[in-house]
């Protein structure tokens, strides 16, 4: 496989110290002394890690038959009476915000947990720096341990843990100013950067990306956004992702891609134009132009100007990075789509490599 092209700060507005609300996203408090032992058994990380308090982690929720229902971020709640204890912000899509509570209403049995909307009562961020010239971070506000809430950015949050470098994701009560966490030289920028930072990288997220009962979690790369412990003990949808994950079969996953017209050139970079309005819907077939295939090579997911992300075959992406191969059109209209490789997947070997 190739090495691919690197996407991380291709964004003049994104380059600095900034920090942005992000959209679309709902919050829930769950507590009791059982929610541990409750969410171990429906999300595909392992809760013990946070049971503590620290950082929170990114999950997924599945279907019994191992497709993707909610992309989810789980943090400690580092503060309050007798910390440390088992109670927790859930971080979710709006979209998803009913149907996760009967999700979770299902299960919930006799155990001894409580949940309720949070919404109101917190602000989520995303927080992002430069990196130092001799640091491989992209992210250089002081962190400190995982339950010394004295040097923590926040009580509640976490280093982003799908994309290296990414952030800071902070979840602050609604009477905190966010200008007395981040210091005075970082700049707020609209909510609407957030969605475009994270399609530069090839972050899919929400319902737009990460189709309900028929996305499959590896597709949507959870397992290289660290969303995924293949270690850890059973849980709901659990046999379908071990089965692929041993069996090293993905062939598709989400990609970021670049939307332009017939007649331009290709593009050789991922670059957003602020000005365009060629963003697609979700879940459209991408086809050559050629028609040479009549089988769909892709779907497109969310997209916002000219940019935009698909769960494409990996085999056509590659083709695409490689050869320059024929255009690719989203079905029934004008726009042609470019894919790229986040520079941050791991890069794999080809056999003859070896």
């Amino acid at each position: 496989m190739s090495v691919p092209t690197d996407l991380t700060e291709t964004d003049p507005l994104h380059q600095g110290h900034h920090y942005a609300k992000i959209p679309h996203r709902q919050l829930m408090v769950m507590e009791g002394p059982d929610t541990i032992k409750f969410l171990q058994g429906l999300v595909t990380n392992n809760m013990p890690n946070i049971a503590a308090g620290g950082d929170g982690l990114y999950t997924g929720c599945l279907t019994p038959q191992g497709r993707m229902l909610y992309d989810v971020f789980v943090y400690p709640i580092n503060a309050g009476e007798n910390f440390p204890h088992p109670r927790f912000i859930l971080d979710y899509g709006s979209s998803d915000a009913a149907d996760l509570f009967k999700h979770l209403k299902r299960y919930l049995l006799r155990s001894k947990v409580k949940m309720r909307p949070a919404t109101e009562e917190y602000d989520l961020y995303h927080i992002w720096s430069k990196p130092a010239p001799s640091s491989s971070s992209h992210f250089q506000v002081p962190v400190g341990g995982l339950i010394k809430k004295d040097n923590r950015l926040t009580d509640i949050g976490c280093l982003d843990p799908r994309v290296p470098g990414f952030g800071y994701r902070a979840v602050l009560p609604k009477d905190k100013d966010i200008k007395t966490v981040v210091p005075s030289d970082f700049t707020e920028l609209p909510s609407s950067e957030y969605t475009i930072r994270r399609i530069l990288h090839g972050v899919p997220e929400g319902v737009d990306d990460i189709w309900p009962e028929q996305s499959l979690p590896l597709e949507c790369n959870l397992d290289y956004m660290n969303g995924v412990d293949f270690r850890k003990g059973c849980y709901v949808g659990q046999e379908l992702t071990i089965r692929t994950y041993h069996t090293g079969v993905v062939r598709k996953r989400i990609v970021p891609v670049q939307i332009y017209k017939e007649g331009d050139s290709v593009p050789e970079q991922l670059q957003v134009d602020r000005s365009s309005t060629m963003s697609f819907t979700s879940q459209l077939d991408i086809k050559p132009v050629d028609g040479a295939s009549k089988r769909s090579l892709g779907k497109t997911g969310g997209s916002v100007h000219n940019i935009g992300l698909a769960l494409m075959r990996l085999e056509q992406v590659q083709k695409c990075v490689q050869d320059g191969v024929a255009p690719l059109r989203v079905a029934d209209t004008n726009m042609l789509v470019r894919p790229f490789l986040p520079s941050w997947w791991p890069v794999e070997k080809d056999d003859n490599d070896a």
